[in-house]
């Protein structure tokens, strides 16, 4: 989990409350979205393969399974190495029924 809003990591010594929390989600959901620009044609509809926190996720491009710290992936695992990106993205693609 990051930081309480606001403070460095020098000053900060305690845990993380409530109210940090609540300000972290606030300032995320009301970040102006979509971060990333889609193509004109784009609609958005489909997934993302990410690597986070030592696993690969599975993501909505956009909506609010897109978010991180908000949200739980649609699909996420261990079983495959960091480096492994074409094992991940195989794996995608049987999850989404690509393959």
């Amino acid at each position: 989990m990051a930081l309480p809003n606001g403070r460095r990591y020098a000053d900060y010594d305690g845990p993380i409350t409530v109210r940090d929390r609540v300000i972290g989600v606030a300032r995320a959901l009301t970040r102006p979205q979509p971060r990333r620009r889609l193509h004109p044609q784009d609609t958005g509809e489909g997934y993302m393969l990410n690597h986070e926190m030592g696993w690969w996720t599975v993501r909505p491009v956009t909506g609010a399974g897109a978010r991180r710290w908000i949200s739980k992936p649609k699909y996420a695992t261990r079983a495959i190495a960091r480096d492994d990106r074409e094992a991940a993205l195989t794996w995608m693609g049987q999850l989404l029924g690509l393959y």
